[in-house]
């Protein structure tokens, strides 16, 4: 009888499904599908054939569609650069955009990084013009809708979804720049405006240990009133650590 292979403890397992199309045959769109992943996966380990399906126009076959069923693993061993010995890392993903840089945060890393080898992956949640639309249209001192900031100056806010955008990657070049600044070797991104499916995408792809969640005080945090902090915990099932910065 034939042994199942056992499981790295130190290892997480991952199963995705990918879509992908090609003008030419399902072979080619099949390695189109593979491509595009291992761009994010550097350990490719099953990719099975899961749907196979033609479109057909005027009885002459114009595109072939591929869904792949990919397995994975994403290794917590890292070597260390200091003694050589493999050491298990604890892998952080930290979610905030009006707070980078903010205090309770910045405390909350250095903690993680005294306690350990640790790795930190940053998302900022990018704000859409319209979520800016009120607060425009109202007199100088307005209030922003995503933090509940009273605004002086109006130019300040973004006029379009490239310059919300923009503002996001200045906010995650300014953490990046200070977890280095503390020891810390970051990664990070611009995610989607909504921010569970900013984070259910970096999940999906990648795993951690924990989410540290910074946001602004409880009475003007949007993200506190949409109540995200539960609705983290209740759908990821990781532990969640609310961080408010005044």
């Amino acid at each position: 009888m034939a042994q199942v292979p056992s499981r790295d403890p130190d290892s997480v397992y991952r199963v995705v499904q990918l879509v992908a199309t090609h003008p030419d045959s399902w072979e080619a769109a099949a390695a189109a599908a593979i491509d595009e992943a291992t761009k994010t996966i550097s350990d490719l380990r099953v990719a099975q054939v899961v749907e196979l399906d033609t479109v057909v126009t005027d009885g002459v076959a114009t595109s072939y569609r591929v869904r792949l069923k990919v397995s994975y693993r994403i290794d917590r061993r890292r070597r260390s650069l200091e003694t050589g010995e493999v050491q298990t890392v604890q892998r952080y993903l930290v979610v905030a955009n009006q707070t980078v840089g903010g205090p309770a945060l910045t405390k909350a890393i250095c903690s993680r990084l005294d306690a350990g080898p640790a790795e930190f992956h940053v998302l900022v949640p990018a704000t859409l013009s319209r979520d800016y639309a009120a607060a425009r249209r109202l007199a100088t001192f307005s209030v922003d809708p995503t933090s509940g900031y009273t605004f002086g100056d109006l130019a300040a806010l973004p006029e379009s979804d490239a310059e919300g955008q923009r503002k996001a990657q200045e906010r995650l070049d300014e953490q990046l720049w200070q977890l280095r600044a503390v020891g810390a070797d970051p990664t990070g991104e611009v995610g989607e405006p909504e921010p569970v499916d900013a984070i259910a995408a970096v999940l999906e792809r990648s795993s951690f240990d924990e989410i540290l969640l910074s946001t602004l005080e409880p009475g003007i945090s949007r993200w506190v009133k949409m109540d995200l902090p539960s609705r983290l915990e209740r759908r990821f099932g990781l532990p969640i650590t609310h961080l408010h910065e005044p």
